[in-house]
């Protein structure tokens, strides 16, 4: 009869707790996939059905309700272009002017290339009183801007994952191929590739930067004092309405410095605004 030592029965008991809880470990892995699974299921559920009941409250021309459920969504964290061009919608129907502006903007930051966005925001913006000329800038930076809100961030990362792609593809066929010709052309290619991967990088990048930015605002008051100095004493520059859309340049207390888009530049509060 073999006798089996203290050190290998301690071994074959590590060896059974080891086995054992990796086995346990690897349910409660599961188990908590599932859980956070069936959370973000449940929050996207609750979230369609809170959107389609704006939809159905928008439908039957009871445009408050609806204003109430599309916020409610905004605030659980739907930042959707869908959902705040609807909100504009809502706010356009219900008469609040500055807030439908505020939200076709919004929508326009997050899907720039939408015909439907860009015509109701252009048709809020000529309901304002204020016509405000626009200040002329350099071509290039125009351009820029116009190429950049051709697409979204996702488009433009999306061209940018596939044309890296296709340049790693055109390299697997340049070690394949020993034909001088075709490495040559496909060399080309990858050049190519790579170039316009980097550019729609590039508006990528610039297109988030534009929808992070804070320094955009709609002015909300239905008439706003614009002051040479951020004090309620200061020199009265000029007055201003609901729904204009300014640059936010510097802030001091409960005032910021707005700049229009004809270059005027003065002080209001900061409870007259709110930011895109």
């Amino acid at each position: 009869m073999k006798i089996i030592s203290n050190r290998t029965i301690i071994i074959l008991k590590m060896r059974y707790l080891q086995i054992f809880f990796s086995k346990n470990m690897l349910r409660l892995q599961k188990n908590i996939v599932l859980f956070f699974v069936f959370i973000l299921l449940s929050v996207g559920a609750l979230g369609n059905e809170i959107f389609q009941k704006a939809n159905d409250a928008y439908n039957q021309k009871n445009y408050t309700e609806s204003i109430v459920l599309y916020e409610k969504l905004t605030e659980q964290g739907y930042k959707d272009a869908t959902v705040y061009y609807n909100l504009g919608n809502a706010y356009f129907k219900n008469n609040q002017l500055a807030k439908s502006i505020l939200n076709y903007e919004r929508a326009l930051r997050l899907n720039p290339d939408n015909e439907d966005i860009k015509h109701n925001l252009a048709f809020a913006n000529q309901q304002t009183i204020d016509k405000i000329d626009i200040q002329s800038e350099l071509f290039i930076k125009t351009w820029v801007w116009v190429v950049r809100d051709l697409f979204s961030v996702k488009m433009w990362s999306v061209f940018s994952i596939l044309l890296v792609g296709i340049g790693c593809g055109c390299i697997v066929l340049m070690i394949i191929i020993a034909i001088l010709r075709w490495r040559m052309t496909l060399f080309v290619l990858v050049c190519v590739a790579f170039v316009f991967a980097v550019i729609s990088f590039i508006f990528a990048n610039l297109q988030k930067n534009n929808i992070l930015r804070e320094d955009e605002a709609i002015i909300m008051d239905k008439i706003v004092t614009v002051k040479s100095t951020p004090d309620a004493s200061g020199k009265n520059l000029f007055t201003v309405h609901e729904g204009i859309k300014v640059q936010i340049t510097d802030k001091a207390g409960n005032w910021v410095e707005i700049r229009f888009t004809d270059g005027n530049k003065g002080w209001i509060t900061k409870a007259a605004v709110e930011v895109l």
